[in-house]
């Protein structure tokens, strides 16, 4: 059974980087206090179980996101492309909030293994790296974007470290040589 992921535009790729504009993106997000999803994951899990206004049970889609900010984290769930962001159920917990994303542009890069915060902060470090490398100038948007549960082995699990874009004439010149 294939689960739905969230739906971009390639717009670049080089070995594990990307470029990619996400048109738009429904989620169900709760603020959280490690990105391994103690708090936040089964606030949203319940969510999609039925613990909402209209019992309704939602598909799980992929990936997990954990939005790091500076000082806060998130734990989100993607919501199915098909459920319009205005017919999405009212979450029961006053934690979990509906938000809608639009027009994200993000540089990412695709690993494996069972993240931790030294991987982590590899990986950003890989990013802002080949970013700076292509002229692509760094948002304060960075998403933890995983794709597997947490039973399946590290070197099978499908991970990526996502950086906002700001420049959009970069944009505009690479999507133009695509």
């Amino acid at each position: 059974m294939a689960i739905e992921s969230a739906k971009y535009k390639l717009l670049k790729k080089e070995k594990d980087f990307e470029v990619r504009v996400y048109d738009e993106i429904s989620l169900a997000m709760s603020k959280e206090n490690d990105f391994r999803g103690y708090s936040g994951f089964n606030e949203a899990f319940d969510y999609i179980s039925g613990s909402n206004d209209q019992n309704r049970k939602i598909s799980m889609t992929t990936p997990v996101i954990n939005e790091l900010n500076q000082d806060s984290m998130t734990m989100a769930f993607v919501m199915p492309s098909e459920i319009p962001f205005d017919s999405l159920p009212k979450p029961r917990s006053n934690r979990l909030s509906m938000i809608k994303k639009e027009n994200m542009v993000f540089a990412s890069i695709r690993f494996s293994g069972t993240v931790c915060p030294t991987l982590l902060e590899k990986k950003k470090k890989e990013l802002a790296q080949w970013m700076s490398a292509n002229d692509l100038i760094p948002g304060s948007v960075v998403w933890l974007a995983r794709y597997n549960p947490p039973f399946i082995p590290g070197f099978l699990k499908h991970n990526e470290v996502l950086i906002s874009i700001e420049n959009s004439k970069i944009l505009t010149d690479i999507s133009g040589r695509i």
